[in-house]
């Protein structure tokens, strides 16, 4: 009997012991599991990130956080749960490594926006430019997109002038500067369809007087050269200097000077002035109503705006490098010649000079009306800094920080009063660098002139649907002969690396896809138009800051679905 009890007693331990160890199994069983699933689900949603990088392309979804009970886990696989589990484990996985496979893609990815249908493109679009917009903090954009021969989409966003409120119109105007240059190329190869112009003879064979100041340039200098950038003339349209830097067609150096040249050419041999000739050879054969290289007194031109940063650093930077170039030269001269130290008044002279300095090097690379903006805004806010130091050291002073104690006699400013200064500098630059990241509008000093005068390398003003209209000619070789039409966008020349240069606009080639474009960057204003020959498609954005520059480039590579960045380097 007693033997009968212990064996009794030994398969009762062991059945305790095998059902303890099945749901010591069952538990790392689920907690496997959880795991799995929590894998399964961040696998998923790195997938699908990989389809759709940096917001690109993405389509509308709502994330749900997942949530497991793990005591009803616990029971659904005593139930049976786990042959379950096991089995939607593998139908998924299938699906979670085609995702991960970088080959597989969303069909509405591939070709970008444009292979979306136009309902849901407007969307998409209505949607990602304003959450961009804020993101750069650009006021104002418009957007044309076309697709086999006219235009699919024009949309626009934001304000034209924030001060004002206006909002940007199909018919606002924007700033375009180099945008522009494509638009004179198109009409001066119409003025060579008509025999007044030829793509390789040179420019002044019809000038009576020279323009150019040397005789080898005004004989080697030809229509190919100025449209492909190869003239050798140079880009500083503010200040042009009249003689090429290297040989003309011996390589690419892009050149506004040389879009100068070719606006006097046309101007004497069509015998008319600039705008004028625009108007008939481009504007009015394509539709293009608004445009214009002619300032107009009553224009709907957008306000341009530019970072505050941008502006401190254009006139900061040349004067911080001034200012230390001379005071080593005054610290030399004053230890070596005299030996003596420098002095408070010893700061006095390279400050003038590293002024004057820089504001000749804005004024030169800008001309008179942006150096005064430029030089006047960098002023108030130095007045501003100063007048918050001054606040500063008056808090401190009240502090007692900033003055001796009782019963002390100081003679001269000691090195307390010294560290009280810079500790009140400190504060102010500390209280202005928030305003460093302001948008500040750009003052139309041109505007002033009695005499407004067209620069096809710089002046153009256009909309949207006006360059939407623009790249359907292009796109379509509208208005040219067949042979300048076949000779558009053949034969370009290079300019850096998958960057060429047509005779009407840049080209980009990678290993799969090419495409043209141009861009223009004014003062206040950005622009961007990239078109796709082989699809016959294209987008244009023009937007009113500085900082639409990268908004632009982010806006066409999400419409035409391309990787890449249309810039010269």
């Amino acid at each position: 009997m007693r033997n009968i009890a212990l064996e009794k007693s030994r398969r009762t331990r062991a059945a305790h012991k095998a059902s303890g160890e099945r749901a010591r199994r069952v538990a790392e069983a689920g907690a496997k599991a959880r795991c799995y699933l929590r894998d399964l689900c961040r696998t998923s949603v790195r997938s699908g990130s990989r389809l759709f990088p940096k917001g690109r392309h993405q389509l509308s979804c709502e994330h749900v956080p997942f949530k497991l009970n793990t005591a009803a886990f616990v029971r659904q696989m005593r139930a049976g749960g786990i042959i379950a589990l096991l089995s939607l484990t593998v139908l998924a996985l299938p699906q979670v490594v085609q995702a991960d496979d970088p080959k597989v893609r969303d069909p509405r990815a591939e070709g970008g926006m444009l292979a979306w249908p136009q309902d849901e493109m407007s969307r998409a679009l209505g949607i990602y430019v304003p959450n961009r917009m804020k993101q750069f903090d650009v006021p104002g954009v418009a957007i044309a997109i076309v697709a086999d021969g006219k235009i699919v989409y024009a949309g626009t966003f934001g304000k034209a002038d924030k001060s004002a409120a206006i909002p940007v119109t199909p018919s606002t105007l924007f700033e375009a500067g180099a945008l522009g240059q494509s638009v004179v190329a198109f009409g001066a190869l119409r003025m060579a369809d008509d025999k007044l112009l030829f793509l390789d003879a040179p420019l002044s064979r019809d000038l009576n007087e020279p323009w150019l100041s040397d005789d080898e340039d005004n004989a080697a200098i030809t229509l190919r050269h100025v449209l492909t950038h190869t003239s050798g003339l140079g880009d500083n349209v503010a200040h042009p200097s009249r003689s090429s830097d290297f040989s003309p067609g011996s390589a690419f150096s892009h050149s506004g000077i040389g879009f100068l040249y070719l606006q006097h050419v046309m101007e004497v041999v069509g015998n008319a002035s600039f705008e004028q000739l625009m108007q008939s050879l481009v504007f009015q054969p394509l539709g293009l109503t608004q445009s214009h290289f002619l300032p107009q007194p009553d224009e709907q031109l957008a306000q341009g705006y530019v970072p505050l940063h941008f502006l401190l650093l254009v006139l900061c930077l040349p004067f911080a490098l001034a200012f230390l170039a001379m005071l080593a030269a005054f610290w030399a001269i004053s230890w070596f010649m005299f030996q003596r130290r420098l002095e408070g008044a010893d700061f006095l002279w390279p400050l003038l000079g590293a002024g004057f300095f820089a504001s000749a090097i804005v004024w030169w690379g800008f001309g008179f009306a942006t150096a005064a903006f430029v030089v006047g805004v960098t002023l108030l806010c130095v007045l501003v800094i100063a007048l918050l130091a001054g606040f500063a050291y008056y808090l401190l002073y009240i502090a007692g920080l900033a003055r001796a104690r009782e019963g002390i006699i100081t003679r001269g400013g000691g090195a307390k009063e010294s560290l009280i200064v810079v500790l009140a500098g400190v504060i102010a630059l500390g209280g202005f660098y928030p305003a460093l990241n302001w948008s500040i509008p750009v003052l139309r000093l041109s505007h002033l002139r009695s005499d407004p005068v067209s620069d096809a390398a710089a002046s153009f003003r256009t909309t949207a649907p006006d360059m939407g209209r623009f790249m359907i000619a292009l796109l379509e070789r509208e208005k040219l002969s067949r042979d300048m039409s076949l000779r558009l966008f053949a034969d370009p020349v290079p300019a850096g690396d998958d960057l060429y240069w047509s005779l009407v606009a840049g080209m980009r080639r990678d290993r799969t896809q090419e495409t043209q474009w141009a861009r223009g960057s004014v003062m206040g204003f950005e622009s961007l138009m990239v078109m796709d020959v082989k699809r016959r498609a294209g987008v244009v954005v023009l937007t009113n800051s500085r900082s639409g520059a990268e908004l632009a480039q982010d806006i066409a590579r999400n419409v035409l679905g391309v990787e890449a960045v249309w810039s010269l380097p």
